[in-house]
């Protein structure tokens, strides 16, 4: 089985999914089963100089302040506070989110992982099962390679969808999963449908299990259940599933005395990039790489693991 990798906003490091690979094969080295074959797909330099760029931008206008007036001489972090945090986290994120949404650079950026993705496949020709792991912005990159309606008849994502729905490819997409997915809020900028996958499972003839995995600290990630109940989309087998734990020390020190908006602020840029990092994420893709995902009817959580009723697999 092959496991293909699409990272989101701010990432520099095509070493992204390390630790998330780590884990998952550890996992099934316990449990005796085969581990998958792993891609990291990367294209997060084609961001870097356009964030750089602006924050290059902000310094020289806060050290011209400062050399203008003598009395702010040595306190350019107390000028614009917060540098760091709207350098490394919030223009970061919303910058790579507005430069993606450019039809150009969009397409561009969809092109440079369709070229991965062949690569890919092409190496291994004897597996036939793939899953596909997306976290924040991926998701959404992941959503218009798969399953978008509104694109340009020559847009990289109509080659990507003939790997699944082509009579000459008999791939088969085992499972879908997201982390830290903002696409429900993304129904407000675009035509987001979920019953576009309904066509997509109909078209390739085989079932499909999607993962959304939301940290409860992530502000970014949403809950895609009821959306996808409302749109009608009921051919493949979809859970949200919920990691509880705090997201890091400050932020369980803030809320354990009762400080919660300190506690929002403290624990949100790691919530959200903590999910390539968490146990509970990597034993949820071991469930879904051994089969044991839908017939152990296992719904994870932060704190523990419960038996619930899953819908069943209509296929």
């Amino acid at each position: 089985m092959l496991v293909f990798l699409i990272h989101g906003v701010a990432t520099q490091d095509a070493g992204y999914g390390d630790q998330f690979k780590k884990k998952v094969k550890d996992i099934l080295s316990k449990k005796n089963v085969d581990s998958p074959i792993f891609y990291s797909s990367f294209w997060g330099h084609a961001f870097k100089n356009k964030t750089d760029q602006l924050f290059n931008w902000v310094r020289s206008d806060v050290k011209n302040l400062s050399d203008k007036c003598k009395e702010l001489k040595g306190n350019e972090p107390d000028i614009y506070r917060y540098q760091e945090a709207r350098e490394d986290f919030i223009a970061k994120f919303f910058g790579d989110f507005l430069t993606y949404l450019n039809v150009g650079t969009g397409a561009t950026i969809r092109e440079e992982i369709l070229i991965q993705f062949q690569k890919f496949i092409q190496s291994h020709p004897e597996d036939k099962e793939i899953a596909i792991v997306s976290h924040s912005l991926g998701t959404l990159v992941l959503w218009d390679l798969l399953f978008a309606k509104n694109l340009s008849e020559n847009d990289p994502a109509h080659e990507f969808r003939k790997f699944f729905n082509s009579s000459n490819s008999d791939l088969k997409l085992r499972g879908v999963v997201t982390m830290g997915s903002p696409l429900l809020f993304m129904r407000l900028h675009q035509n987001i449908d979920f019953s576009a996958i309904d066509d997509f499972v109909e078209k390739s003839s085989k079932s499909l299990t999607w993962l959304n995995i939301i940290h409860a600290s992530d502000l970014i990630a949403y809950q895609l259940g009821n959306a996808i109940k409302h749109d009608k989309a009921d051919k493949f087998l979809f859970t949200d599933q919920f990691l509880w734990m705090h997201a890091n020390g400050a932020e369980s020190g803030a809320l354990r005395f009762g400080q919660g908006h300190a506690g929002m602020a403290l624990g949100m840029a790691d919530a959200h990039a903590g999910y390539w990092s968490n146990d509970v994420v990597a034993d949820l893709m071991a469930l879904l790489v051994s089969g044991d995902y839908v017939p152990t009817k296992r719904v994870h959580t932060g704190w523990r693991s419960y038996s619930e009723d899953i819908p069943k697999d209509p296929h």
